[in-house]
């Protein structure tokens, strides 16, 4: 600076010196308020003014609010003068926007005075009012001007942050800024309640120790990016763990953010998705049960047509074959492909609540039993082949009967027999028992094999929750559950790791006293009835024709809807028995049509659909029964002989 005057050089000494001060308060204070009264305590000092106050722009209700510095650094309570704007030198000074200078004593009390805006861009923001009993300067004027320039850039910066601090404060998603170290810098109050502890608590705390392992690999990727690469770290989820255990799943925005220093900080938006998962794990689970009632209705009429060829030959087979072993065997094969066609009935209304009306009177040892002989060819047979032994014990109780359906519990015994063979690769033994307690029945099922922990025994009866995902399609256990619980029954389970598991379920007993008999026989009809059979699956129409035939009854076979209409115009019959689902002319036609001709003649539809079964029986021109595919023969002459005899009764 050489050759520069005193004058000069003193000039821009406070100038520079205002510029630091100024700077120096406003990065030292947080609070706006303070920065005010702050630069004010300063400034009055530094131009030795009696008094100097600041006129701030309120702008919501366009009055003024001053602030008042002393120099005996006193500091006045903020006030609100309500002055209005243009009737006063401070209106003046903002619309025009100049500094104004008042070097006379226009009131006779020694103080002259300097106004000086306050704008930040083309907006005013305020105004500085100072007084002295000396006149000032057009050095002073300079330096004040520059003051005033530099304040309104450091109020409006405040202003925004104060704005900023404010939104982040109140925000209802985790706001969180932490370094290149993964330690918190800054967190707000949202978040600091969302992980369980005060914002004290957490400011210099490694982030990390708040997230699973997953969360932190998430983390040093974040952490590790630069500035300019930003945009790559949009979105993430991860897990964090709460205080007390708990854990929440949220979802990332993250910015990379530089600070006066140089040091690359994370600016990160939390927002907490727990329920939003859980909501969309519940419609994920719902949509696979749809689909899957879907699949089971589309193949429930191809599964059931070949399921009623087996049935029909098996109950062919029992009435001419004499060797009672033969016999056994047959009707083990019967039971399981009945058992095959309630899976699929079940299956298709997974996702619906029944109410049960087909319980019945169960003998619950003859449904255990039953359930040992069906799982025996896996438990002996195969895991002998494997080189192990697997042995099975019953102990077994005399008990009342229980509400429930044979098929039903049969399949989940034998359902929980096969999970305890598998968590026994080695061998070992499963032991069955029955007993009675407080009025109701209990089965236990218990195994020697690998047992589980607590979190899968937690979980081991949801839906499509499995610890076999290639092997098992996780819906075995949860469908069980809800059989027992169609029973108004319940399952329990205990279980250790390495020491075996014990399924036990709980029934209540039933009030009804009759004795259970076998119905497998029921009576057949005397006289011969001229039955027309319409059915395009030959193998099922071969079935219905030896059978029918079998039991003395005069049977004619149509192929197809419209042979069947021919045939019964043509001929007298006593009842029909019509397929549903067949090509050209469907069974509800050939119902129609058959009523039209003959409204008291019996028909009887035969299918494998369930959905349209209700809404046929409504129709005044629907079927007279329905037979539910597969078949049991006995069924079949039960409903015929039930509908002939209606029929004698109505003509006599």
């Amino acid at each position: 600076m050489e050759g520069l005057s005193y004058n000069e050089l003193k000039k821009r000494f406070d100038e520079i010196t205002i510029r630091y001060e100024i700077l120096n308060i406003a990065q030292s204070l947080s609070n706006l308020e303070e920065i005010v009264r702050g630069i004010l305590n300063f400034l009055e000092k530094f131009f030795k003014f009696e008094n100097l106050s600041i006129y701030l722009i309120n702008e919501k209700t366009k009055s003024l609010i001053s602030y008042k510095a002393s120099s005996h650094c006193v500091i006045q309570e903020q006030r609100e003068t309500e002055l209005i704007f243009d009737s006063n030198l401070i209106q003046k000074v903002c619309d025009i926007g100049e500094i104004l200078v008042i070097n006379d004593d226009y009131r006779g009390n020694g103080l002259f005075k300097i106004f000086s805006p306050l704008k930040y861009g083309e907006n005013p923001t305020g105004v500085f009012i100072g007084q002295r009993y000396k006149p000032f300067t057009q050095e002073e004027v300079s330096l004040f001007e520059i003051a005033s320039k530099q304040f309104a850039t450091i109020l409006e910066n405040s202003r925004s942050e104060e704005r900023y601090r404010s939104v982040v404060e109140k925000a209802l998603d985790g706001v969180i800024l932490i370094n290149d170290e993964e330690r918190i810098l800054y967190i707000n109050e949202r978040m600091a309640s969302l992980l369980g502890y005060t914002r004290e608590e957490l400011i210099g705390k490694d982030f990390k120790r708040f997230t699973d392992d997953e969360g932190k690999r998430i983390l040093k990727d974040i952490t590790s990016l630069k500035p300019e690469e930003e945009e790559v770290t949009s979105c993430y989820e991860l897990n964090i763990i709460q205080r007390d255990g708990g854990v929440r799943n949220v979802e990332i925005n993250s910015t990379c953010i530089k600070d006066s220093s140089g040091s690359i900080n994370v600016v990160a938006f939390l927002k907490d998705i727990t329920e939003k998962k859980k909501l969309e794990i519940q419609l994920l689970q719902t949509e696979r049960l749809r689909a899957i009632a879907e699949m089971a209705a589309g193949v429930a009429h191809d599964f059931n047509n070949a399921l009623s060829i087996i049935l029909g030959n098996i109950q062919l087979l029992q009435l001419s074959v004499q060797d009672p072993n033969i016999l056994e065997t047959l009707r083990v094969i019967e039971k399981v492909a009945k058992d095959s066609a309630q899976t699929v009935r079940r299956l298709h209304d997974f996702t619906k609540n029944r109410s049960r009306k087909d319980l019945k009177p169960l003998d619950i040892n003859s449904v255990i039993k039953d359930a040992v002989i069906i799982t025996r060819p896996k438990w002996k047979n195969e895991a002998q082949g494997k080189g192990f032994d697997i042995d099975v014990i019953c102990d077994l109780c005399e008990l009342p009967p229980v509400m429930g359906n044979a098929s039903e519990l049969r399949e989940v015994i034998t359902n929980m027999i096969f999970n305890s063979i598998e968590a026994m690769p080695d061998g070992g033994r499963i032991e069955i028992r029955s007993f009675l307690r407080d009025q109701k029945v209990f089965i236990q099922i218990s195994d020697t094999g690998i047992g589980m922990d607590e979190e899968v025994k937690k979980r081991i009866f949801e839906p499509f929750f499995t610890t076999k995902p290639f092997t098992n399609s996780g819906l075995g256990l949860s469908m069980c559950y809800g059989i027992i619980r169609s029973f108004d029954g319940s399952i329990e389970v205990e279980s250790k790791l390495g020491k075996g598991t014990t399924f036990t379920i709980i029934l209540p007993i039933s009030e009804l006293k009759e004795k259970i008999e076998d119905r497998l026989k029921t009576e057949r009809v005397d006289s011969r009835a001229r039955i027309l059979v319409i059915e395009d699956e030959e193998l099922i129409r071969d079935v219905l024709y030896k059978g029918l035939s079998n039991a003395r009854h005069q049977v004619t076979i149509a192929k197809d809807g419209r042979e069947g209409i021919d045939l019964f115009r043509k001929m007298e019959f006593d009842i029909v028995l019509t397929d549903l689902g067949m090509p050209n002319i469907c069974g509800w036609e050939v119902c129609k049509a058959i009523k039209e001709i003959s409204p008291l003649t019996p028909v009887g539809m035969i299918t494998g659909w369930k959905v349209e079964l209700d809404e046929m029986k409504n129709e005044g021109k629907g079927p007279d029964f329905i037979i539910l595919k597969p078949f049991d023969f006995n069924d079949i002459l039960g409903k015929i002989n039930e509908s002939l005899m209606t029929l004698q009764r109505s003509s006599a």
